[in-house]
């Protein structure tokens, strides 16, 4: 075992009255407060202390808060008309150009719809609400 100079020894049982009584004294900088978006006026009551157990009135209330998000993956692939329906770039056109014809280079540069197959579930996906006719 390693022996530890004499001031060393003696300063021990100091430090660990000092670290003790800086526990006592910044107690709640290491307790879990709850998020501020829980506790505004209007929102569902929660403990001061967030717990770590979900209940299901819990998770109910906290997808009535929750805000919808679009799915970012589909939101830099698409681009919705004002109508509702879906702009979308045309396949084929990233690599392998020389053996194309420049005609069918020219066709891929246009944008497209998509079509109604998977028209709603990009919808969805983007949270677009289509025009009523």
């Amino acid at each position: 075992s390693q022996k530890f100079p004499d001031s060393i020894s003696k300063m021990r049982p100091f430090c660990l009255v000092l670290l003790a009584s800086c526990l006592v004294l910044h107690a709640d900088a290491f307790m879990v407060h709850a998020p501020a978006r829980f506790l505004q006026a209007g929102a569902v009551s929660v403990p001061k202390f967030a717990s770590a157990v979900m209940t299901s009135a819990n998770k109910k209330a906290k997808a009535a808060v929750r805000k919808a998000k679009s799915s970012s993956a589909a939101s830099k692939r698409f681009k919705a008309t004002s109508t509702g329906k879906l702009l979308r770039h045309k396949a084929n056109r990233a690599h392998i150009l020389t053996k194309k014809h420049p005609l069918r280079k020219q066709r891929l540069r246009r944008t497209g719809l998509v079509g109604d197959d998977q028209l709603a579930t990009m919808q969805k996906l983007l949270l677009v609400v289509p025009k009523r006719p």
